[in-house]
């Protein structure tokens, strides 16, 4: 089987002191800051890389047959990540023992021999606090809320929208459901239980306030 160069460069905000984070497979996590690249193997086949900043995820299939470069950057107007890949020429043939003696590798922050879950139990809290079937917009999925973050999956696209309360500047009550107000006036708004609402909206103002 062969074996090929993946090199990704971030650019984000140069004055930030966040990182990205770069996750392969849901088996590697890379930490990557602003203008970084990060250099790692990937075999043949196909690969699954999911890019994240600050609320943003950014998933990206890529069918690998040659060496990678690829540009990974957070569009602060839109407020998105945009990613551009170009091929290595001539790199079908792979990668040798001796190519890589020039080329320093890039060591993951994380191992996970458990996929994402052992990833999340590495970088955050991996247990809920609490869990509901809601809605997001006209998405309807599972929201689950953690010490540090909250999480809304929708079945029908197998995507997790992803808030980290460092990233949040307020919550409020509307209309039955709770607005996440995030840094650059992006609002995420989820419906939760009415049995559960007052309680949900004191607990997640309580540990907004704590990771300020």
């Amino acid at each position: 089987m062969k074996n090929y160069l993946i090199q990704i460069q971030t650019n984000f905000n140069r004055d930030s002191n966040e990182k990205m984070l770069v996750f392969v497979d849901d088996r590697e996590l890379y930490e990557a800051k602003p203008m970084e690249t990060i250099s790692f193997i990937l075999n043949e086949g196909f690969h699954m890389i999911r890019f994240r900043y600050k609320i943003r995820d950014k998933l990206m299939p890529l069918l690998v047959s040659s060496s990678y470069a690829i540009a990974a950057n957070y569009n602060s107007l839109s407020g998105l990540i945009e990613v551009n890949i170009r091929k290595t020429p001539d790199s079908e043939e792979g990668v040798s023992d001796a190519d890589l003696n020039y080329v320093s590798l890039t060591k993951p922050s994380v191992v996970s021999e458990e996929g994402r879950r052992g990833l999340d139990v590495a970088i955050e809290d991996d247990d809920p606090i609490y869990v509901f079937n809601g809605t997001s917009g006209l998405k309807e999925g599972v929201l689950r809320i953690y010490e540090k973050r909250l999480e809304f999956a929708t079945a029908r696209d197998l995507k997790i929208e992803t808030v980290r309360y460092a990233n949040v500047v307020a919550v409020k009550p509307k209309m039955g459901s709770i607005d996440v107000q995030c840094e650059g006036n992006v609002h995420k708004v989820y419906s939760i239980p009415k049995e559960n609402y007052n309680e949900v909206i004191a607990f997640l103002n309580n540990r907004i306030a704590k990771e300020q």
